[in-house]
This record gives C-alpha cells, structure tokens and sequence, in this order.
C-alpha cells in the first residue's frame, strides 16, 4: 500500500518535469555548442542628388518673360505638324535597368500597356504589349536605350518609336507616323 501512495506523487513529479522542460526555449543543453552567425554586410548605398524644382506656373514672383507662352494661329493658316519633331530629352542619364518594367502607354488606348523585359532578345531586349490598339504600337516586340532615348522597334528591328525622359518617370516621343507616345508608371 505505501508503494502506491508513493507513485502518485512521483508519477505527478515526472509529468511536472517533462512539461516545463517543454518551456525551455534553448536546446544549448541537448545540442553542441557552435557560434552565433555571422553578420552580413551593408549593402553599398549610393548617394542622393537633389534639385530646384522650376517655379509653378501661377506663381505671383514669375516675371512675364518666364511665363510660358502660348502658340499664335492666325485665322486664315494651314498648319500641319511635322513628323520630325520629338521632345527634347530632359539631360536625366537613361539606363536599361530604370526603363524596364511594365508602363502605362498612352497613346491609343488608355489600358495599352507594355512591358519591357530586361531578357536578351534579336538586337535588343524583349518587349510585349498588352490591349494596345494601334497596329503600330503592338507590333513593338524589340526595346533598346540607345543614348538618351529608348528605341522601340519590331520584330524586324525597324524602328517603331523613339521617346526620351521628361523626368521622373515618364517617356515622351513620337512614333514613326508621327503620332505621340507616352509612357508613364
């Protein structure tokens, strides 16, 4: 009788032990002892630049020879736009890595989209778009930086647009018939 009236509290005792021993949060005590790891390293960050932004249009310190100016038509003209012309480049540096990416296009239709891979493609990088109206727009397969301006061209290698960067992110330029092109994110 005195053997079973020891085994309660010893069968409790044990139970009791397992369980916090549950709670221990190291194994240190069960597992070799091996070093913490090792920290990586910073990454290299690069430095920042910074600008003055131009004054806004509407501002009472613009003198009138800053204010833009509005084109003069007179009545009795024909004007017709030239194919030639393009927007002139923002002197912001144009590198592969910040053109890739998917962009907003607005040129035909307001959900074209086009995504410029920075996959190696037949003389250039491939690109692809998506509900783009204009035959001329989604024809574009091909994309390249060449200078200050990103080239667009088909599967051909024939050139399909050419746009340059208006700062921050955003591509103006024109096609090859002429109409604009934008892209933006």
């Amino acid at each position: 009788m005195e053997l079973k009236s020891l085994a309660t509290p010893l069968a409790f005792i044990l139970v009791l032990g397992v369980a916090v021993s549950g709670c221990n949060r190291s194994i240190n005590s069960i597992a070799p002892s091996s070093s913490a790891p090792q920290r990586l390293p910073a990454a290299p960050v690069e430095s920042v630049q910074s600008d003055q932004l131009p004054p806004p249009v509407d501002d009472p310190t613009m003198t009138e020879s800053q204010a833009p100016v509005s084109p003069q038509v007179s009545q009795g003209s024909n004007q017709v736009a030239s194919t030639e012309t393009a927007p002139s480049p923002s002197g912001e540096p144009v590198s592969r890595e910040s053109v890739s990416g998917a962009w907003i296009v607005n040129s035909d239709n307001p959900d074209c989209r086009m995504i410029l891979a920075f996959t190696k493609w037949s003389g250039g990088y491939r690109a692809a778009t998506k509900r783009c109206s204009s035959p001329e727009v989604s024809s574009v397969s091909v994309w390249d930086v060449q200078g200050q301006q990103v080239v667009l061209m088909d599967s051909n290698g024939n050139t399909i647009a050419r746009l340059y960067n208006s700062g921050g992110e955003r591509f103006d330029g024109t096609t090859n018939s002429g109409q604009p092109i934008t892209f933006t994110r």
